[in-house]
């Protein structure tokens, strides 16, 4: 159960990817970020309830329409959290920083991810609610995975000098990488019975409300999207959004009754940058990165290897 987890994982990281390769084509073809941040979600509802009429899905839409009505308030706090705080900043900073930029500096929800676990609560088979701990013996791994983080950044422009654009980016996606897994986790614990299409189908009902006054908001802005948009990301919500997201929410569903598992899982979206790099120099024609940059890939890599590698221990 753990290995498929961690291989739906990596395979959710290669379609994750793409959103930073087709951000980075729509915003620099004069897209508005409040559109192609809007656009995603609003595209991915509809592909999702046509997944219920496909025989091979298993998913019980009115089971988690009774969980809404049953807590209303709680599915709108931790769906908006987890999917309008960790898009919308995400893709405000994609305008200042190039895609693979993005994806690395995005890595640090592995961090937040693990640093959030205190903030759970779960009951056990005697009916005793009882905090999590943070799995300690995964720590190390999480400084070695930031710090292939850094190398990777170290060099860019906007790093060095006081650019106000830059750093005010870096604190957009900080804002991503915490509220993505922190929202995750508050649904995939209460719900643990829930499969990946079942939260994402939820949590999309919760958040259409804010999706669609963004929506009004950008046409306010800039009017309605032009064809690059629709179709950047019309692509963007049926690999990223429809593809990537079902099969993270699966994995983490599948470990969401331990948290080791879980934090492992969650690592292998450092697996992101790896594929933006590729595909950047594959498909945007992107420089190579340097040597120091590759070094920290490398060390990223072997933070993920060494979680992985990390057996369940007792504290």
């Amino acid at each position: 159960m753990a290995i498929k987890s961690v291989l739906l994982g990596i395979l959710a990281a290669l379609f994750f990817s793409l959103t930073f390769l087709l951000n980075e084509i729509n915003l620099h073809a004069a897209g508005d970020w409040v559109w192609v941040s809007t656009l995603r979600y609003l595209w991915m509802l509809p592909m999702i309830a046509m997944l219920a009429y496909v025989p091979q899905v298993k998913a019980n839409f009115r089971k988690v329409w009774l969980a809404i009505k049953d807590a209303p308030f709680y599915w709108l706090l931790w769906s908006n959290v987890c999917f309008v705080l960790f898009y919308v900043p995400l893709t405000w900073a994609a305008q200042f920083l190039p895609g693979w930029l993005v994806s690395s500096l995005w890595q640090l929800t592995i961090i937040f991810g693990v640093l959030t676990t205190p903030l759970m609560k779960v009951t056990d088979s005697s009916g005793v609610s009882h905090r999590l701990q943070i799995p300690r013996n995964k720590l190390k791994w999480m400084v070695i995975i930031i710090v292939g983080i850094a190398m990777t950044t170290i060099q860019t422009t906007g790093f060095a000098g006081f650019n106000h654009k830059f750093w005010f980016a870096v604190v957009a996606i900080l804002i991503a990488a915490i509220c993505y897994p922190l929202g995750n986790r508050q649904i995939g614990v209460r719900y643990a019975d829930f499969n990946g299409l079942e939260k994402v189908f939820g949590m999309l009902i919760a958040t259409y409300p804010t999706f669609i006054l963004l929506a009004i908001i950008g046409y306010l802005r800039s009017g309605l999207p032009n064809h690059t948009t629709l179709l950047s990301t019309f692509t963007v919500a049926l690999s990223s959004g429809v593809i990537a997201t079902v099969l993270f929410f699966q994995a983490t569903a599948m470990a969401a009754r331990n948290m080791e598992v879980l934090a492992t899982v969650e690592a292998t979206q450092s697996f992101e940058v790896i594929f933006t790099v590729l595909l950047g120099v594959l498909f945007l024609n992107h420089a190579l990165p340097t040597h120091i940059q590759l070094l920290g890939l490398l060390v990223m890599i072997l933070g993920i290897v060494g979680i992985n590698l990390t057996r369940k221990r007792r504290y």
